[in-house]
């Protein structure tokens, strides 16, 4: 079927400029119609979810010289990316701030490890999440479009590559709800503790519904 650029813009309930500013305005709203801006080669559609606040994807519909559709492309919204941005440089000015002069890193392999496999676990995270968030939104697009989707293939979550990380992940989470039982919560950082609840439901729950997801 062909898609043209009329087929797209009845996509998008409410025109916006795709600027910093206008993201920042949709994140504190909390409004969940679908926005866009429409431009000679290029339309972009975007929508704020309750699942996903502050990381929806931005879609960009590429349009050749006769209106028709040839590419759609997503990224990450503006918002999104400073969010992703500040949590990575606070974990690195803390460890670089709480590091000391004679630092060895032989001595402290177990701490460069965790470390190491935190920040592994909160990329994953975030990248479940985007994922997520973008299927649900493409198959809500496409079926607006009556685009025939392909059904997905389950085999796919479990590639070698998905495989590898969540014998990663997925101890690592156990780890840290261990650690909170036993060493976070009867010290009664109970902030830190519902942080760290948080961070591994968002991926369990994330990785959960990617894999059992038809």
């Amino acid at each position: 079927m062909e898609i043209i650029k009329k087929d797209i813009e009845k996509l998008i309930e409410l025109r916006k400029e795709d600027t910093f500013l206008n993201h920042l305005m949709n994140v504190f709203s909390r409004d969940f119609r679908p926005k866009g801006e429409i431009g000679r080669n290029e339309i972009k559609v975007w929508k704020q979810s309750i699942w996903n606040v502050a990381f929806y994807p931005i879609f960009t519909f590429e349009l050749n010289a006769n209106n028709q559709l040839t590419r759609i492309t997503d990224k990450l919204n503006p918002i999104g990316k400073t969010i992703v941005a500040l949590i990575l440089i606070g974990i690195i000015y803390f460890v670089v701030t709480n590091l000391s002069t004679d630092f060895g890193f032989l001595e402290n392999w177990l701490q460069i490890l965790i470390l190491s496999v935190f920040l592994l676990v909160f990329i994953t995270v975030f990248r479940k999440l985007y994922l997520f968030e973008k299927q649900n939104q493409l198959d809500e697009i496409f079926e607006i479009l009556d685009v025939e989707i392909e059904k997905k293939n389950p085999k796919k979550e479990w590639s070698l590559k998905n495989t590898l990380i969540r014998l990663f992940t997925y101890p690592f989470c156990i780890f840290l709800i261990g650690l909170n039982f036993f060493l976070i919560i009867p010290n009664e950082q109970y902030i830190l503790a519902l942080g760290t609840f948080g961070f591994v439901g968002f991926y369990l729950i994330a990785d959960l519904k990617m894999i059992f997801k038809k």
